[in-house]
């Protein structure tokens, strides 16, 4: 499929990609300002709130000028603007980042039992700086390369698209194991019956964790179907791009809504919300009330299921 200008809503698309990242990136820097006034988070080192916060930031930012530049000039594959490109490569690194910092908080709630060998912090740092010199590598094809559409035709962007597809899919699928380890003991929790003698503490603490259960079932549930979204539009993708087949809504609304908007948007506003709620709405350094609904799943939770999985 060649290059051509204008043919499927570039303009409409950039318009609606400025506007979603723009939200986003503006909720992100909320995020990352409160999370460092945050005295709840007792995480330190590179796997923190504050760094997913700074990652999810630097990913909207970053993102903004691909699509500033097809509002702007109704154009994608066939723009020269190359370098663009090469930074939404380089958000698709602090993408990958801030999904490290969630992998590494799962591999501290899981417990020591159900560890698992690609969240540890050790190999988490080794791959994001893999992807990092891979990426840097791609650049300089990105840049050199006449058009996008060029650089999508180059054998390195093959390599790269496949790389961080498998990536993702191996840490996908990862997480999808250990949400299982943390919710096994939980279900016991769920499943008991209310008894007549029970305490008000019991009864407070049996809510709490169903309302941690179905957030954990809500995160698992969203990252299963962007995951599997992402991977079948990259099929499409490849096909189309080495000629095997042809979609006519391919790089129009649609294809940017299920290839990008969805695997990317959904599963970050899922985690920024469900995990680190309380540090957006303020309340991540506050004490949990026993009548008030605590936003996002908090450290305190964190602990408490890990004491349960240990």
């Amino acid at each position: 499929m060649g290059c051509e200008r204008g043919g499927s809503d570039f303009r409409g698309t950039g318009i609606a990609g400025v506007v979603l990242f723009t939200i986003l990136f503006a909720i992100a820097l909320l995020g990352s300002v409160r999370s460092f006034t945050d005295k709840g988070d007792t995480r330190i080192g590179w796997f923190s709130k504050k760094n997913y916060f700074v990652a999810v930031t630097v990913m909207a930012f970053l993102d903004l000028f691909r699509f500033y530049m097809m509002a702007i000039d109704d154009a994608y594959k066939c723009s020269s603007k190359t370098w663009v490109y090469g930074l939404h490569m380089f958000a698709n690194v602090a993408f990958f980042f801030s999904y490290s910092v969630i992998c590494s908080i799962w591999q501290d709630t899981v417990g020591a039992k159900a560890s698992m060998f690609f969240f540890r912090k050790s190999i988490l740092l080794l791959m994001n700086c893999l992807f990092m010199v891979i990426t840097i590598i791609g650049l300089a094809f990105c840049v050199t390369s006449g058009t996008i559409f060029d650089f999508f035709n180059n054998d390195y962007y093959t390599f790269y698209t496949i790389f961080s597809a498998a990536k993702n899919l191996v840490f996908f699928a990862a997480m999808f194991w250990s949400g299982h380890e943390i919710m096994r003991p939980l279900r016991n929790v769920e499943n008991l019956a209310e008894r007549s003698d029970e305490t008000e503490e019991e009864v407070i603490k049996k809510a709490r964790f169903r309302t941690i259960m179905r957030k954990l079932q809500a995160i698992l549930c969203i990252v299963f179907l962007s995951a599997l979204l992402r991977i079948i539009m990259l099929i499409i993708k490849f096909a189309i791009l080495h000629g095997e087949t042809s979609v006519s809504w391919y790089t129009g609304p649609v294809w940017w809504l299920l290839a990008d908007f969805i695997p990317r948007l959904l599963p970050t506003y899922a985690f920024m919300f469900i995990m680190f709620g309380s540090v957006l709405t303020g309340m991540g350094g506050a004490k949990r009330s026993t009548d008030v609904p605590h936003p996002g799943i908090s450290d305190s939770d964190n602990k408490e299921i890990s004491e349960r999985n240990s």
